[in-house]
């Protein structure tokens, strides 16, 4: 990559950034092994995330949602989260577009991943030019502001249990195991940490 990577800026993502953020989304999608996205297609349900985002602020891959790091004029990261008690809202409009143009009325992501009164950090995705140098770091140390100016105090998250460098990184910034879950067939343990 060759750029300095102190040069990494953190802001919100805007609606124009919309396409970029679903694609490096789909990265993390990809290692969750949703059925949905083997009978459907990745193209396909990249295209269903996007349509939804874009039409619906709310959904869950919304730019509103959304906080991306950029280096040299490019995103080179996003990272998503919401409120705990949005989480039952996210996917309304993607399931109605999975069910007009599908015909399926099968959730794409039908687990609670969430606890209560939490500010919830959906995945952090890093592009594969910019992994290994601190972009996912940077992105995390932004978001207790990110969460404090939304009025909360606790950010959760779920880390894979097969991913145990992202899970040293989430204790490195404070984040305590607070419980366990599967989410599809994978086993998480469920972090959180407290910013009051």
């Amino acid at each position: 990559m060759g750029e300095d990577l102190s040069m990494i800026t953190i802001r919100p993502a805007t609606v124009a950034d919309t396409a970029t953020i679903v694609h490096l989304e789909m990265t993390i999608i990809d290692q969750m092994e949703i059925p949905m996205v083997a009978k459907l297609g990745r193209d396909n349900i990249e295209q269903l995330l996007h349509d939804s985002a874009l039409a619906d602020d709310t959904a869950r891959y919304s730019h509103t949602h959304a906080t991306v790091a950029e280096l040299g004029g490019a995103i080179v990261g996003v990272a998503f989260g919401y409120p705990s008690a949005s989480e039952p809202h996210l996917d309304l409009t993607m399931q109605r577009l999975l069910a007009e143009r599908f015909g399926e009325l099968a959730e794409l992501f039908p687990d609670v991943e969430t606890l209560p009164d939490e500010w919830y950090l959906d995945s952090i995705s890093v592009a594969e030019s910019a992994r290994g140098k601190g972009v996912g770091t940077q992105l995390l140390a932004a978001l207790p502001e990110v969460v404090a100016a939304q009025g909360e105090t606790v950010i959760g998250l779920n880390v894979d249990d097969g991913n145990p460098k992202a899970r040293a990184l989430y204790e490195r910034e404070g984040f305590v195991a607070v419980g366990e879950l599967m989410i599809g067939a994978h086993h998480y343990t469920h972090m959180q940490r407290d910013l009051s």
